[in-house]
């Protein structure tokens, strides 16, 4: 059976999906600071967040590190 885990890691893949489709990811600060980051603005810098979004992802879907 699928644990929390799991819907976790397919959750943050199907976000990192997304975010490939919408072109644009939005970080924000506890400040209540946001930047937005463009993949026609910033390339290199928007997909390795969504290289990291799908890394992560993966290690949660095939429980590499046990939490």
């Amino acid at each position: 059976m699928f644990n929390w885990q799991s819907i976790l890691g397919v959750v943050l893949l199907l976000y990192a999906g997304f975010t490939v489709f919408r072109g644009r990811v939005t970080s924000g600060d506890d400040y209540g600071n946001t930047s937005v980051i463009d993949r026609e603005k910033s390339p290199v810098y928007f997909w390795f967040l969504v290289a990291g979004q799908v890394v992560l992802g993966i290690i949660l879907l095939l429980h590499l590190i046990p939490i």
